[in-house]
């Protein structure tokens, strides 16, 4: 019995019908696909945000590192500033106002060349500062030093705005100022109020200049030492850390 073959029209049929489970297949794993896609998408979209949080948690945690320290260097090249004129002021205040002898003319000398050094010191510290701080810590920072100024120029034997004692409690406010700045700065609580940054230099000559005031009013205005030369407490030169 011959084999009858199908024409092009069942072929064509045949072909149609395959097609026709292949679409029906498609559409019905087409939903497993899309979820697929769409795992593979979020999971990426969430480990790429999760690799930018934390980038950016290391670069915050580096940053206020850096800043930590660039802080505390500068603080400290200033205070080491301030320590060299305490000490210049108090050598000044000694040699008197007479031409002074060899040794206190050396003395002298080797408490300007620390003084020197002292402020070129500060003075790399304060490009980090620069660089690093934001701006309430820079405008803080540069009052401080200002105020240290005052010191440095009264040590040197030139002329001020302020006396000694000012000079002192300008620099203590300044000081405090500078560390409320640089905590707020670095996200660390401040505290209770300002007189924790008090300079400890500044409370001991405000006692000394109480002291003074109260003298002169009971001493018919004889005049005690320190009311002499303007500098209570200046042999007081350490500075508290």
């Amino acid at each position: 019995m011959p084999v009858r073959r199908p024409g092009k029209s069942g072929l064509a049929g045949v072909a149609g019908s395959l097609d026709d489970v292949g679409v029906h297949a498609l559409l019905q794993q087409l939903p497993a696909l899309l979820g697929v896609v769409v795992g593979v998408i979020a999971t990426w979209v969430a480990t790429s945000a999760a690799e930018r949080a934390r980038w950016r948690r290391d670069q915050s945690v580096r940053w206020d590192e850096k800043r930590l320290a660039a802080y505390t260097e500068y603080s400290h090249a200033v205070k080491q500033l301030i320590s060299a004129a305490t000490r210049l002021a108090e050598q000044r205040r000694g040699a008197g106002t007479g031409a002074p002898p060899a040794d206190v003319r050396a003395a002298l000398a080797a408490g300007e060349a620390a003084l020197a050094t002292a402020e070129d010191e500060r003075t790399v510290k304060w490009e980090s500062v620069l660089m690093l701080g934001s701006s309430d810590v820079i405008t803080a920072a540069r009052d401080w030093h200002q105020s240290a100024f005052r010191l440095q120029w009264i040590a040197l034997g030139r002329a001020s705005d302020m006396s000694w004692a000012g000079a002192i409690e300008a620099t203590s406010q300044a000081r405090g100022a500078y560390y409320q700045a640089a905590k707020a700065d670095l996200g660390i609580s401040v505290g209770s109020g300002p007189e924790a940054y008090e300079w400890q230099l500044a409370k001991m000559t405000k006692v000394a200049t109480q002291a003074q005031a109260t003298e002169a009013v009971t001493s018919a205005g004889a005049p005690g030492k320190a009311g002499e030369d303007g500098h209570p407490m200046a042999g007081q030169s350490r500075h508290d850390g």
